[in-house]
């Protein structure tokens, strides 16, 4: 899946954020909004249906706890509208809102000596309830791992428990709505993963949860819906195997990454940033010959030292195609089981040629597949410097009855450099520059 920049795209297949079968609890409208005179959030059309865990995901900067502030309202919207349950969020009364919406803000002062269970019974007057309500109280402390604290004082609390605490008074309103700006901030792991086992046993429940967070695999894993921000517009919705997407996280985060699975759910790993510069910034430019599987490892380690090479020349159903498109690289690619045509070699052609290293990865060569090797040769003779990888021996995977050997060993003669080994491929094409 692509964005456009500015754009909000809901990739295809992608189950909506507003399915139609689903009344929508927020909707916003050409939403903006704007601090200090300069525009933050929007143009932003956004519908969040009843019952759905959305995690708000995004780059520093990029709006996303200025949305929650304006679903909440927190903030006025510039232009555009919000609108809760049917209404126009201008026309719910605070205490109205109250009822409907939990908030947990980023950040909270509260110096004042209240106990955590005083602190956490606060939240039953949005219900209209005495803060003596104990069982809705009890349970909320519970459910956050607070109730051996309940007699302790907020003043005296980590930050990690005070996080905490303010979640279990907002748990205490008993909305059936939720929201959350990145309530994982200071826990550890273990509470983390509590609180988000929280979250999902609470939209298990019925409730509508909307909640920011940084780490996007931990959103994969408990989320149902993301929504992913960039520049203050909505760059991509969808389930997470819509959004984590290699071509998706690189366009918004500058970060390639390698995506997996963890049962029926995405995670990631980045395997390189992308700096200012561009995305071979201090590392040479690299052409990887490749094919039939021989080079997927070479390119996981190129990926992972900070290259982005090209690729080719493969077929569209070779394994090395697959690893080429994994961390989006440009890759060359041919029809299977024929001859590379013409036009396919003249792309391989220029691509290497924009390349201050090749490596002839350990390949089997048949008669159609020769023409790289060809070009390598080429190359080299031209003072290009080329890694040629010969395990196992070419002798081994030569099936055009000697003329790959051949090839191979003209190579070495033009002073192409012989490596065995994946590493000595990679520290060869990290080494200094040639004076």
């Amino acid at each position: 899946m692509t964005t456009t920049p500015g754009a909000a795209v809901t990739p295809a297949g992608a189950a909506r954020l507003d399915a139609a079968a689903t009344p929508a609890t927020y909707e916003t409208r050409a939403l903006e909004v704007s601090l200090g005179g300069q525009r933050v959030l929007g143009p932003i059309a956004l519908q969040i249906a009843q019952g759905t865990f959305v995690g708000i995901l995004g780059p520093n900067g990029s709006g996303k706890t200025t949305l929650l502030r304006a679903l909440t309202g927190g903030v006025k919207p510039t232009a555009g509208e919000i609108v809760l349950q049917g209404r126009p969020l201008r026309d719910h009364r605070p205490a109205e809102l109250a009822r409907i919406a939990g908030v947990v803000p980023q950040q909270f002062s509260l110096d004042f000596s209240f106990t955590v269970e005083e602190m956490a019974a606060m939240g039953r007057y949005a219900q209209g309830a005495p803060a003596a309500d104990g069982e809705a109280v009890g349970n909320a402390l519970e459910a956050t791992g607070m109730t051996e604290l309940a007699g302790r004082l907020i003043t005296e609390l980590s930050g990690g428990e005070r996080q905490r605490a303010l979640i279990a008074q907002t748990l205490a309103q008993q909305t059936p709505v939720l929201l959350l700006d990145e309530p994982l901030n200071n826990l550890d792991l273990n509470h983390q993963l509590e609180i988000m086992q929280l979250l999902r046993s609470l939209h298990a429940e019925g409730r509508t949860i909307a909640v920011v967070l940084h780490d996007l695999n931990i959103a994969a894993q408990y989320c149902d819906q993301l929504v992913l921000l960039d520049h203050g517009r909505l760059a991509a919705q969808g389930t997470p195997d819509d959004i984590l997407d290699p071509t998706t996280i690189l366009e918004v985060f500058k970060v390639r990454v390698a995506v997996h699975r963890q049962g029926p759910r995405p995670y990631l790993t980045p395997v390189w940033s992308r700096a200012p510069e561009g995305p071979q910034a201090g590392r040479r430019a690299v052409h990887v010959i490749a094919g039939g599987g021989a080079a997927s490892a070479l390119l996981d380690e190129l990926v992972a030292h900070g290259f982005a090479p090209t690729v080719g020349i493969v077929s569209v159903f070779d394994s090395d195609y697959a690893a080429a498109e994994r961390y989006e690289l440009e890759v060359v690619s041919a029809p299977p089981f024929e001859p590379f045509p013409p036009e396919v070699v003249q792309e391989f052609d220029a691509l290497a040629g924009e390349a201050e290293i090749i490596i002839v990865a350990p390949v089997f060569f048949g008669r159609g597949n020769l023409a790289p090797l060809r070009t390598a040769l080429e190359a080299c003779r031209a003072g290009k410097r080329v890694l040629v990888m010969t395990n196992p021996p070419i002798t081994e995977r030569d099936l055009c009855d000697g003329e790959a050997t051949c090839l191979v060993a003209e190579l070495l003669e033009a002073g192409a450099l012989e490596v065995t080994s994946i590493a000595q491929a990679v520290e060869a094409a990290i080494g200094p520059r040639p004076a």
